[in-house]
Order: structure tokens, then C-alpha cells, then sequence
């Protein structure tokens, strides 16, 4: 057990699996935790070669258009601070992967926000004419890269991962730092450092222009008469919230709407399902959030399909008086699911509509959870401040037209400056 909880906290962290034979369990014995680990070929602990560091600056310094990708592993690593010294020195701009949400603030200026699949205009457009892309603590897929024949075409690709699986693996990288990134990032502000000021200077012009394009592209989505926006639920959460609050979702349109429009300046702020991409994650996992961090708020934003996952958690929200508040966005159908199929299957919605669902608020009351709903756009803001005055867990049910599609969208195969741009302020 030990060793378990050792390897799944340290290197890249992730689940272990222990197996356990039954006759083990049926047996008498003494038994004494250990104090130390000793993990034949494997230490925990991973440092880099020194000159490849030295490479990464030196390219830093040449490169007139760069931009910073940020990942998980920055988080993971408890790396966020001194990757924000590194931005800040250089004025370069910042994407992140939904996983590196809150590496770097939502609000700082060089901030482009998410890349990829639904990424920004301008985080997208970014990478695709950037000549440098420093990638950390970055896992490469197909939602993040596109076409990834054709990714950052004009870059020169530094990857700073732990993993050596994960570089190259993708994203062929011209320069790599495979170290644990306590290892290597302190490296890396080290080296920066006798630059002063010279390459904030020389970055200017291209901040100019992706600023531009991230004032001219805001994400945004559609807002019809007398419907809710998805927009307006999280800017009426976000008032309602400090920035301590901890933003869990599920899986779906909802979790990259929580991704594009709920600011977030901390690390570990933002708990989501990444790769596996699991509807159902999402209340368990606010849970977990809760119990672990009893002084913050936490809120869970979850979709009218994912919720049925695992709804019966309600049940145990007031058993242990868990106070998890949850927002469902309710469009009667499986979101993203129902998006693909409107825009590239000519609208043959196969088993992505949901309408016969159960009364939600009375789903979670009868559990003990009390729940509300509001369809209504002037009632939003007041139906957002009941469920955060009231004590313990609650549910708002929030219904969004079913129609409504998450922008800019790649689609798949195609490079992420073949975007699908959508809504009145794209």
C-alpha cells in the first residue's frame, strides 16, 4: 500500500491498482506500515540534462512570435508560480489545455485562453503562426493539435514533460526537456534571467497582434429572447462566487463552456474529467473537492444527462451534509453528442435526445438535496443567489435552448485555424 500510494503521488502522478487475494484478507498476521519505499527502477524523482535547458533559452531568444502551452503537469507539479514569473518577464503570450486551466490567471491580458477542439479564436490562430511553441507539462492529442500533420506549422517545438512516452509521440519536438518540471522549470527562469527586459521588447509586436485577435474573437455564445444563454449562467455564477471557489464539471458542452467563460487565477481550482472524458465524474468528484477543501465553495456544473449518471450521490450530499452546490444545464438532449450530429450527420439525432428525463429538482429533494429550476433570463440572477444562500447542498436547474452549440469548433481532422466560428460576437 506503501508503495502504492508512492508511485500514484509521485513522477506523473495518476491511479494505481493494488490487487489483493481474498485468502490475505481472511489471515491473521502482524503488520507494520513501512516508513520508507524502495521501488526497484524507479525513484519518484526524474532530472533533466542541463543543455537541453540551455537550448530551450537560447531558442526563447531568438524567436520574434512565440507562445507559452501550458498543461496539467504544470499543476500536477506545483509549478503554476514559477511558470508565472516566466510569463511575466517575457510578456509571452499564454494557451493552455483544458487540463493547465488555471496555471496561469484567466485574467491576465496575455492570456488567449483554451486551445484545440473548442478553443479560442485567438489561442487557435496563435499556435498555427507562432515560430516557437513552448509546450509544459503538455499531453498531445487530437483535441488539442487538430490535424497534427499540420500543428504549429511555422514553430519550433520545445516539449518540457516527464514522460518521455509522451514526447514525440504526437507532436514531433525540435527541442525536449524530459524532466520532472521541479526539476527543470527553476532551470529554465535561471536561464532567463541575464535577458532582462530585451525580450519583453522584442515580443511586442506579436502581442500586439494575438491581443488583437482575443479582443476581436471573445468566446461567446447565442442570446435569444426569452431563453437563458449559457453564457449568462456562468457570469451570473462567477458574481455570485470569489475567486477561492472550486469549479467542478462533467463531461460535454457544459464542461467547455465551464472551460471558456468561468475565470478562474488559481491552480486546483478547476476539476475535470480530461482524457477519459467520463459523464458522471462530475458529482462524486465535487464531493472529493468538498470534503478536501471544507473553507472553499464548491460548484458543480454538470449537463441533464451526465447528472443521471450518478445522481444517486444526492443521497449521500445530505447524509454527511456535503455542501456541493449544483448547476445543471438543461437542453434536453446529450449536448455535444447532439452538436456533432446536427452540424456533420444532417441532423439525425440518434439516441441524443433526452426529453422524457425525471423532474430533476424532485430527484434531488426527494434525496434531501432541494432543488429549483428557472427558464426565465430575468429570473436567472435571483434564482443563482437562492442557491447560494441556502445552507448545505442544492440544485438549480437551468434550461438552455436545445440548439445551442459550443464555439469556435474544429472539426475533426481539420487544422485548428479551420475553425467553425459561431454566435453574434464571433
Amino acid at each position: 500500500m506503501k508503495e502504492a500510494f508512492y508511485i500514484a503521488s509521485t513522477g506523473r502522478p495518476g491511479p494505481v491498482l493494488v490487487d489483493i487475494a481474498k485468502d490475505v484478507f481472511d489471515t491473521s498476521f502482524e503488520f507494520e506500515y513501512p516508513k520508507d519505499v524502495h521501488l526497484r527502477g524507479y525513484s519518484g524523482h526524474q532530472e533533466g540534462c542541463q543543455g537541453d535547458v540551455v537550448r530551450a533559452v537560447k531558442a526563447l531568444a531568438k524567436a520574434k512570435r512565440p507562445v507559452l502551452l501550458t498543461g496539467g503537469g504544470v499543476i500536477l507539479s506545483e509549478m503554476a508560480e514559477p511558470l508565472r514569473t516566466v510569463v511575466q518577464q517575457l510578456g509571452i503570450p499564454v494557451v493552455t489545455t483544458l487540463m493547465g486551466k488555471g496555471s496561469i490567471p484567466d485574467d491576465w491580458d496575455c492570456h488567449l485562453g483554451m486551445v484545440g477542439m473548442h478553443g479560442s479564436y485567438a489561442a487557435n490562430m496563435a499556435v498555427t503562426q507562432c515560430d516557437l511553441l513552448l509546450a509544459v507539462g503538455v499531453r498531445f492529442d487530437d483535441r488539442v493539435t487538430g490535424d497534427a500533420a499540420n500543428f504549429a506549422p511555422q514553430a519550433t517545438i520545445v516539449h518540457f514533460d516527464i514522460d518521455k512516452v509522451e514526447i514525440n509521440k504526437i507532436v514531433h519536438a525540435d527541442i525536449s526537456v524530459n524532466a520532472d518540471l521541479r526539476w527543470s522549470l527553476p532551470r529554465l527562469c535561471e536561464g532567463l534571467k541575464p535577458y532582462g527586459q530585451s525580450l519583453y521588447e522584442r515580443y511586442e509586436g506579436w502581442r500586439h497582434v494575438v491581443l488583437s485577435m482575443k479582443k476581436a474573437h471573445p468566446f461567446a455564445t447565442r442570446h435569444l429572447e426569452g431563453t437563458i444563454s449559457p453564457q449568462a449562467i456562468f457570469n451570473a455564477v462567477q458574481a455570485a462566487t470569489d475567486e477561492d471557489t472550486i469549479i467542478v464539471t462533467d463531461v460535454g458542452q457544459h464542461q467547455m463552456w465551464s472551460a471558456q467563460f468561468f475565470n478562474l487565477n488559481k491552480p486546483r481550482h478547476f476539476v475535470t474529467s480530461g482524457g477519459l472524458g467520463t459523464m458522471g465524474y462530475g458529482l462524486p468528484a465535487a464531493m472529493g473537492a468538498k470534503i478536501g477543501c471544507p473553507g472553499s465553495t464548491v460548484v458543480l456544473f454538470t449537463g441533464d444527462g451526465s447528472i443521471m449518471m450518478n445522481c444517486q450521490e444526492f443521497a449521500t450530499l445530505h447524509k454527511y451534509g456535503i455542501d456541493v452546490k449544483v448547476v445543471v444545464l438543461h437542453n434536453n438532449v446529450l449536448g455535444m453528442v447532439n452538436q456533432w450530429q446536427r452540424m456533420f450527420y444532417s441532423g439525425h439525432c440518434s439516441q441524443s435526445v433526452i426529453a422524457d428525463n425525471p423532474d430533476l429538482t424532485a430527484l434531488s429533494s426527494a434525496m434531501g438535496v432541494p432543488g429549483s429550476g428557472v427558464r426565465s433570463p430575468e429570473k436567472l440572477d435571483d434564482a443563482v443567489s437562492r442557491l447560494f444562500h441556502t445552507e448545505g447542498p442544492a440544485l438549480l436547474d437551468v434550461f438552455i435552448p436545445p440548439d445551442e452549440n459550443v464555439y469556435p469548433m474544429v472539426p475533426g481532422g481539420k487544422r485548428l485555424d479551420q475553425m467553425v466560428l459561431g454566435g453574434e460576437a464571433q
